[in-house]
């Protein structure tokens, strides 16, 4: 067995150094391959050289997380110079931090420091070597935490050694947290309050930082360090923060003065986004009572009027010309467009989009609405507008050409490979490394590494490198990687049709069309099987586990558990059967089916009672969240590109959008258009 010693500076140069070069054959398959079968291959790659070590690293990593570092000993001493060695030496220093000497820590982070385990192990051991007392090591080798309770260590060690110079200044920030500081921070905190702090206006600040976190606990505390002239209106502010127009009401008695005005400014301002007209009929009160100037009750005027049109009040296009101009921005007029949508005012519609900044007039969205406005008012030009948008591919561009009786422009462009780059790709340490960690499902580490890679690429690299990664099945870096090449037109790699066949199966029995199943899929998880959103969902279809448990629940599916939903026929049979619900939910209506998908049921019901009898188009246009506003055209485009990829018509911007089947529409590529235009269809 290797000592401890040999275990610290297993580091070899040769895990750094190495290249590892692919059979040709390997390369030559993927040039050879059509484009789905590039993406959907399993077996191209190296895979079978480093089986057995891939398998030896999963046992050992799985084994390490039940607390067995003998695993990790035995596997470090076993794998040798496969790629992932250094990971299993990081999670044994990590369980044993106490075991290594601080010249070996040292040595193995300054080895690693591009390594995506580097950052983690630095900050477990910046807090192992504070929490026991090795100060001079923690200055030496391992300075700069941004972690409270190590930096509040560092500083209590210096006030124990006499060293106070500077202190009191050192300690403020620390002190300055709109959360309460870990426990170790007590007793500095405590000597600098000695010190005769904090000052009334540090007071004041972290108060209000409080405030705004909504710790309103800690808001209390602070209470105590506020000059007495203030604490009344501290005792306000709390109340305004937790019911504001209780808090207003009794700020009607506040004297007319900088602070008082303030947090009356603060308490319009919070109130507007949850009930505008409350907020409103304050304003107008407090107008005879308190002398504002434009600086302080400006962004609370400007947020009435942004929640006054968010709710398609007719009366918010006044209220927003009666801004000063520094406050009418592209957000605001956006909104003062889409009120004009909802009332039918097109020459409103039309003077919000020339009142926009130039860059953003050329925003196809605008263009599509400007030739909207142009086609209700009779003008000549509409035609024109519509015709020159109608050659861009994305949703705007598809709508553009069904209403002007154009083919929806399709120009795909092919990827050939290039074997020699992709020999040098693979030859690359980094870019192997990235590719393991995917297939041993390292996720995070797999993407953090080949993002890393993927900023150091040429244009052409990137497109060898989405190729190599869609043969792998790593399909979100492999669309990611073109965008960022800017081969959106490459739409085999960038849609791959996965599993075809099943999909098409559980669409016919739920009465779903497949395209729009790809199309929210693609835009749900880039389709990659083991994505996983911070809000928890999982999978392909990003299924919440109490979403995928009910739908198991009333269909009789077998589910077992959240990692279920990684799997990808467990996903699909639950999305499908989910999506087939929405869809009798919503009368096959899928702009409200996709609403409903992003931002819940009961959401999107209660759009469809605020904006019933508006066109599919202007009720999309106008939803209040600018997420579920983006998705759901986002969803129809990728699923017009599914569409195209299924070998049919285009059909489900008309039947679900235009609300009317167009039997002549079809997908073409002009000799005009060429691949110029595909920048307009979404990178994500």
């Amino acid at each position: 067995m290797r000592t401890m010693n040999e275990l610290a500076v297993l580091e070899s140069e040769s895990i750094m150094t190495r290249s590892l070069l692919l059979p040709l054959l390997a390369v030559l398959l993927v040039a050879t391959m059509s484009p789905t079968a590039r993406a959907d291959a399993d077996g191209w790659s190296d895979t079978a050289r480093w089986s057995e070590q891939r398998a030896l690293f999963r046992e050992a990593w799985t084994r390490a997380g039940r607390g067995d570092v003998q695993a990790l000993r035995d596997a470090i001493a076993r794998l040798g110079d496969y790629p992932l060695t250094p990971y299993l030496a990081f999670e044994l220093r990590r369980q044993r931090l106490g075991e290594f000497d601080a010249d070996s820590m040292s040595r193995f982070l300054a080895r690693y420091r591009d390594w995506s385990f580097h950052d983690r192990l630095r900050a477990a051991w910046q807090l192992h070597l504070a929490r026991t007392g090795r100060f001079d090591a923690l200055e030496r080798f391992a300075p700069g935490s941004d972690r409270a309770e190590v930096r509040c260590l560092l500083l209590r060690d210096r006030l124990a050694e006499g060293d106070s110079d500077g202190l009191v200044e050192a300690v403020r920030p620390l002190w300055l947290s709109p959360v309460s500081q870990h426990s170790a921070c007590d007793p500095l905190f405590a000597w600098w309050r000695r010190q005769g702090q904090p000052d009334p206006g540090i007071a004041w600040e972290r108060f209000g930082l409080a405030v705004e976190a909504g710790e309103y606990g800690l808001a209390g505390y602070l209470r105590r360090y506020l000059d007495p002239a203030d604490r009344p209106f501290a005792d306000g502010w709390l109340r305004l923060a937790r019911r504001p127009s209780g808090g207003l009401s009794d700020a009607l008695g506040w004297p007319d003065q900088p602070r008082a005005r303030q947090l009356v400014a603060w308490g319009l301002h919070r109130l507007a986004a949850s009930d505008w007209e409350s907020a409103l009929s304050w304003r107008q009160r407090f107008a005879g009572r308190m002398s504002f100037a434009a600086d302080e009750i400006g962004p609370a005027d400007r947020r009435i009027a942004l929640f006054r049109a968010v709710d398609l009040d007719p009366g918010a296009i006044a209220t927003i010309d009666a801004l000063p101009d520094d406050q009418v921005d592209a957000q605001l007029l956006q909104w003062r467009m889409r009120v004009a949508l909802v009332g039918g005012d097109w020459a409103e519609v039309l003077e919000s989009i020339e009142r926009m900044p130039a860059a953003d007039q050329l925003d196809g969205r605008w263009r599509y609405w400007r030739g909207r406005a142009l086609a209700a008012l009779g003008r000549p030009e509409a035609g024109l507008v519509l015709a020159t948008l109608a050659g861009d591919p994305d949703y705007y561009g598809f709508l553009a050409a069904l209403k002007s009786g154009q083919p929806l422009t399709l120009c795909p462009r092919e990827l050939p490979a290039d074997g020699a780059l992709q020999r040098r790709l693979l030859r690359d340490a980094e870019f192997e490394r990235a590719l393991e960690l995917y297939r041993v499902g390292r996720v995070f580490d797999a993407r953090w590494t080949w993002n890393r890679v993927a900023d150091r690429l040429r244009v052409a690299e990137l497109e060898q490198a989405a190729l190599l990664a869609a043969a792998a099945g790593w399909h979100d870096r492999a669309i990611f990687a073109l965008a960022r090449a800017g081969a959106l037109d490459a739409y085999p790699w960038r849609f791959p049709l996965l599993e075809r066949e099943r999909i098409e199966a559980h669409a016919r029995q739920h009465g779903v069309d497949p395209a729009l199943v790809l199309g929210l899929m693609r835009a749900e998880s880039a389709m990659q099987p083991d994505a996983r959103s911070s809000a928890g969902a999982r999978g392909l279809l990003q299924l919440m586990d109490g979403t995928a448990r009910a739908t198991a629940r009333r269909f009789g599916l077998p589910y077992r558990g959240p990692s279920d939903l990684y799997d990808a026929s467990r996903n699909i049979a639950l999305g499908v059967a989910h999506l087939g619900e929405l869809g009798e939910r919503f009368d096959g209506d899928f702009t409200r089916v996709a609403a409903a998908y992003n931002a819940g049921p009961a959401a999107a019901e209660r759009w469809q009672q605020v904006r019933r009898g508006l066109p599919a188009d202007i009720w999309i246009e106008t939803l209040p969240f600018y997420e579920t506003r983006d998705y759901v055209p986002r969803v129809l485009a990728f699923a017009t590109v599914y569409e195209w990829q299924l070998g049919r018509s285009p059909d489900v911007l008309a039947r679900h959008v235009l609300g009317q089947a167009q039997p002549a529409a079809r997908f073409a590529c002009p000799e005009t258009a060429g691949a110029a235009a595909a920048d307009a269809v979404s990178a994500q």
